[in-house]
């Protein structure tokens, strides 16, 4: 952000880090950074200082090899040349970028911004603070100079905060809407984007990176491949917050505040925001600063931040919902006026006679045996399972299915259910959901929890049948309507939003219960929801509050394809995994970050490996799900797969 100097004639158009800790880390990693050492060398193989994972994330971010033949020798600093595209992708980057402009009683300063949505900018909270410096300021495209040296005319367009405005202070971020039209009624989307990944592992320490700036308010500039990340040792400054921040070397002036950091990929690293001075003239005020490096906001810490608020506070909700539409996939949506008209009145809980003699899910169902107590043993011992009230287990047995509940998020761990597709049979008429007498009412949310009248939130959830309403239900008529009713106990429900809950999930469930029915084989389906410990929080005012909303859910189909021979399939759909599976597939491999239509499934299956925690080959532990060195996650529908 660049302003005027004050009277003293010091510069007061820097934001400046006041940390001497983190000027004093920064020193040694700059000093770091241009030494060639034998580490450096030994990164190919990934066993230096580096981390191997990181940097195997970052390889598989690299264009295709046939593409850019020296784009992993650049990363590990082996080479410097560049494809001729590099500088034609990079013009493209660059027309997303802009200057903001910020009218004020002392004059205008300025600062830079830059698209990463659909009519979506983001900058630094100091630049714009409020919604009422936002709809005062304006942003200025092609504020540069053409190939004849000739400066372009800008093609200005107000911001529109009351479509969306978000800001936060700590990570100093600022997205702001923007009207689809200039003052010229030029579109905005003329611009493009830089769509955000919230990957970790875009950019790793010594590599160069570029950053596109409109310094001083000045026309568009590039420092390109003149910054290199500073190597910080996380061991010696714990106290300095690197999952959040990056640090880096750059050449960037007053008015860069708000550019984007990107690597070779010219994908976003960070969002910079402060210099960072020597330590020598930290704490001195009255002495010019020498600055040293730059401090930018990690991408994945942005993308962290909105996760955790996306269900608290509203507009974090609506920010996400333009970066994944960026991204090529439908975001998630709230439950419609509409759609309460739906919610179920709670019916009474089943008296205990009811569950006499019922026997729930069979592990002998298929030719080969499949223990559910082994499968969420790990859980077991972590005391992550709820007990049942008479202390005879963990498995609440229904007909057909069973439940294990998670003791502290109070959803299903898991359930896993037997389909037999041979002798499906409709279901009874749909009752209102329940809880179970058989367990503790602490770990099982009623309506309370969903209903949108009960407490304040801004969204509310279905209740996501965690075993499908139709699944259960086979056998005599009488035992299908029993079977099909039992499913409408809360603990065999997570909070699912509505249009997930619908489409997506509808989807794969109807898909994996056709593969029983049109070829009559018998099927057994264990699911259950993916638990992060960064899941956003919910219903704070609501009891028992507040509550952790899974994003993504896992499904694992057993199918007895011949009479001696089991094959099975694994999937895990929700928002989250999808930027996951966006990544396993290498989706960004080809540097188009706008063309990712071939690869908008709803559905991302991995194939299974034996556990060496369990002989049956499935393992339930939703964790185990997420693990890269188990799971290796692929696009597409497709059949079982042995």
């Amino acid at each position: 952000m660049a302003r005027n100097s004050d009277e003293t004639g010091l510069r007061r158009d820097v934001v400046a880090t006041d940390s001497v800790r983190v000027s004093d880390a920064v020193e040694k990693g700059k000093k770091k950074a241009f030494r060639q050492t034998e580490e450096r060398k030994k990164r190919s193989q990934g066993n230096g200082k580096v981390d191997a994972q990181r940097l195997a994330i970052r390889k598989d971010l690299l264009e295709p090899r046939r593409s850019d033949p020296f784009g992993y020798e650049r990363v590990i600093g082996d080479s410097d040349l560049l494809s001729i595209n590099f500088l034609e992708r990079g013009r493209r980057a660059a027309a997303a970028v802009c200057r903001i402009k910020v009218p004020s009683p002392a004059g205008p300063w300025y600062g830079t911004g830059f698209l990463v949505g659909p009519r979506l900018l983001l900058t630094n909270h100091h630049v714009l603070g409020s919604q009422e410096d936002a709809s005062q300021a304006n942003i200025e495209f092609e504020y540069e100079h053409d190939l004849d040296g000739a400066l372009k005319a800008p093609v200005a367009f107000n911001l529109n905060p009351s479509d969306v405005f978000y800001t936060d202070s700590t990570l100093d971020m600022t997205f702001v809407g923007v009207v689809p039209y200039s003052t010229n009624n030029v579109p905005v989307s003329r611009y493009g984007r830089l769509p955000l990944l919230p990957l970790s592992g875009k950019g790793i320490d010594g590599e160069w990176v570029t950053i596109i700036q409109h310094p001083g308010g000045d026309p568009k500039q590039i420092a390109i491949r003149a910054s290199q990340i500073l190597e910080i040792d996380a061991k010696q400054n714990t106290k300095i917050d690197l999952d959040s921040f990056i640090y880096y070397s750059t050449d960037t002036e007053p008015g860069s505040s708000g550019s984007p950091v990107l690597n070779d990929q010219w994908q976003v690293l960070a969002l910079h925001h402060k210099a960072v001075p020597s330590p020598d003239t930290v704490e001195k005020p009255e002495e010019e600063k020498i600055w040293i490096a730059n401090e930018g906001v990690r991408i994945s810490a942005i993308f962290r931040h909105l996760e955790t608020y996306r269900f608290s506070r509203p507009q974090a909700g609506a920010v996400l919902a333009r970066l994944e539409r960026s991204l090529g996939f439908a975001p998630l949506v709230q439950t419609s006026a509409e759609d309460d008209l739906l919610f179920e009145k709670d019916r009474a809980a089943l008296p205990m006679t009811r569950w006499k003699d019922v026997q729930g899910y069979d592990p002998n169902f298929l030719s080969e045996p499949i223990d559910l107590a082994s499968i969420y043993a790990p859980a077991l011992a972590k005391d992550r399972v709820a007990p049942l009230l008479d202390g005879s287990g963990h498995e609440l047995p229904y007909r057909h299915f069973s439940c294990v509940v998670e003791k502290q998020r109070k959803f299903p761990l898991l359930t896993a259910v037997n389909i037999n597709g041979k002798s499906l049979a409709p279901p009874g008429d749909r009752a209102g959901w329940r809880r179970d007498k058989r367990i503790a009412d602490e770990y099982q949310p009623d309506g309370d929890f969903y209903e949108k009248a009960k407490g304040k939130d801004a969204v509310t959830f279905d209740r996501g049948h965690q075993v499908r309403y139709l699944d259960p239900c086979w056998g005599d008529d009488n035992l299908a309507a029993l079977a099909g009713e039992d499913t409408l106990h809360y603990t065999n429900a997570a909070p699912q939003v509505h249009h997930y809950n619908d489409i997506e999930w509808g989807n794969l469930e109807d898909y994996i219960l056709d593969k029983a029915q049109t070829t009559e084989k018998k099927l057994t389906v264990f699911t259950g929801p993916v638990y992060r410990d960064d899941d956003p929080i919910y219903g704070r005012d609501r009891p028992g509050g507040p509550w952790r909303i899974p994003l993504s859910f896992w499904k694992i189909a057993v199918l007895q394809k011949f009479d001696d021979q089991i094959v099975a399939a694994a999937f895990v759909i929700g928002q989250t995994q999808y930027v996951q599976a966006l990544y396993e597939a290498k989706v960004f491999t080809g540097l188009n970050p706008y063309s990712v239509d071939e690869l908008r499934q709803n559905a991302f299956r991995p194939p299974l490996r034996r556990s060496k925690q369990s002989p049956d080959s499935i393992s339930g532990q939703s964790e185990l799900l997420m693990r890269r060195d188990r799971w290796k996650l692929l696009s597409g529908r497709g059949g079982l797969r042995k």
